[in-house]
C-alpha cells in the first residue's frame, strides 16, 4: 500500500507534531479562516447533483456546511478536536447536522472507503521536509474513493506570499495533473487552470500577486486538483 507520508522519519511522531501544530492555532483564536466556502466549491458544484462529498482538510467545515446546505451528505477529515467541534456546533445551528459528519483524522493514515460523488481537498499542501505529506500520493488514493459520474476537486497555492513562513510545497496544475496521470487514467479535466489574487500580509504589506491552480474532474467518475476533473 502507497503512504501519503515521505519516509525516513517517524511518521507518528511527524503526524503528532503536525496535529498539535494546528490544534495550537485553532486554538489560539475564536475562529480562524472567513467563514465563507473556497471560491472554486460553488463555481462548479452548484451544477452538480448532490450526494455523498468527502472533505480532507476541512478545517471549521465552510465547505461541508455549504455543501450540506445544497443538499449533500458530508465527511470532514481534520487534525484539530477544535475545529471539528466548531464544525459540529455550525451545522447543528444551521440545521444540517444530519448531513455533516466531522472526523478528527489524519488523512495520512488512510481515507474512508467511500466510493463519493465528491471529494474535495482546498490549500492542502505537504512540505519537502521527511515525513511531510505527500500531496500527489494522498489525491491518488482520493481518486479511488471516487464513485463513477464523481468529481475529484483540488487547490493550490502556486506560490507562497514572501512572509509565508511555514514554507509548504507549491504545485502548478500541470505538475499535479502529470502526478496524477496514473491514478486518473480515462477521467476527463473538466477544469484546469491557474488564477491570480493580491495578496495582504498580517503586518499590512503588500504581497506579489499569489497564484492559485485548480482542477476539477468528473470520471465515470472523478474530478481532482487545483483543476476540476471528471472521471469516466
Amino acid at each position: 500500500m502507497t503512504q501519503p507520508r515521505q519516509q525516513h522519519s517517524d511518521p507518528r511522531s511527524d503526524a503528532a507534531q503536525r496535529a498539535s501544530r494546528w490544534e495550537e492555532r485553532y486554538a489560539s483564536v475564536q475562529q480562524l479562516w472567513s467563514g465563507r466556502p473556497n471560491d472554486w466549491l460553488p463555481e462548479l458544484a452548484t451544477d452538480w447533483s448532490p450526494g455523498t462529498a468527502l472533505e480532507i482538510g476541512c478545517g471549521e467545515g465552510a465547505d461541508i456546511l455549504w455543501l450540506a446546505q445544497h443538499g449533500w451528505q458530508v465527511i470532514g477529515l481534520d487534525l484539530s478536536a477544535t475545529a471539528i467541534g466548531r464544525l459540529t456546533r455550525q451545522a447543528e445551528r444551521l440545521g444540517v447536522a444530519s448531513r455533516v459528519t466531522g472526523r478528527v483524522h489524519d488523512a495520512g493514515d488512510g481515507l474512508p472507503a467511500g466510493p463519493f460523488d465528491l471529494v474535495t481537498s482546498f490549500y492542502v499542501h505537504g512540505g519537502h521536509e521527511p515525513g511531510s505529506l505527500d500531496l500527489v500520493v494522498l489525491l491518488s488514493d482520493a481518486a479511488t474513493r471516487v464513485a463513477p459520474g464523481g468529481h475529484l476537486l483540488t487547490a493550490v497555492h502556486a506560490v507562497n506570499p514572501s512572509w509565508h513562513t511555514h514554507h509548504a510545497r507549491t504545485y502548478t496544475a500541470v505538475e499535479l495533473l502529470e502526478g496524477l496521470a496514473e491514478a486518473t487514467a480515462g477521467w476527463q479535466v473538466v477544469v484546469g487552470e491557474e488564477r491570480q489574487r493580491r495578496t495582504t500580509g498580517p503586518d499590512g504589506q503588500e504581497g506579489a500577486a499569489s497564484r492559485r491552480r485548480r482542477v476539477p474532474a468528473q470520471a465515470p467518475g472523478l474530478g481532482l486538483m487545483d483543476e476540476p476533473w471528471e472521471r469516466p
